[in-house]
């Protein structure tokens, strides 16, 4: 709130803006479609990729949610900066995943298959790899522009 409004006439993104974007998603659709494809290519049973594939979804986006907290902090500053929904997040999101493999309604429901701890340590991994990717490429991008990617009104 403290930076005027835009102008009127400005575009809502920036070019910049919209190229991170495409980028944060190429990059983790391309871990979780390794993911899929290697889990694949190992035989392991449909319903078993599912689940892998349906976590590494998810631990990729609470990796993205991290990215985005802020274009030019630092990764350390992004995840100690006060937001009141990142404890619910961080508690709902294990709940809600351990609900689909342990509650039979729910991984009826999914089509989950079991999931081990390797399974689960490479679907955490998409995420902390998306995560550190992202920031490696911010920092690249912040070091050569030498400006905060934000929004076309700012």
């Amino acid at each position: 709130m403290s930076r005027p409004p835009r102008r009127p006439d400005a575009p809502l993104f920036s070019l910049a803006l919209i190229s991170w974007s495409i980028a944060q998603g190429v990059i983790a659709f391309g871990f979780v479609t390794a993911i899929y494809l290697y889990s694949l290519s190992q035989g392991l049973p449909q319903d078993e990729v599912r689940s892998l594939a349906f976590f590494s979804l998810v631990f990729t986006i609470v990796g993205l949610i991290f990215v985005n907290r802020s274009f030019s902090a630092s990764l350390r500053s992004a995840l100690w900066r006060s937001n009141a929904a990142i404890p619910y997040v961080l508690v709902a999101v294990p709940l809600l995943l351990a609900a689909t493999l342990f509650v039979p309604a729910v991984r009826k429901l999914f089509r989950f298959g079991p999931l081990h701890w390797p399974d689960l340590a490479i679907a955490v991994g998409a995420g902390l790899l998306t995560l550190l990717a992202l920031e490696a490429l911010k920092a690249l991008f912040f070091k050569s522009s030498r400006r905060p990617l934000r929004h076309a009104s700012a």
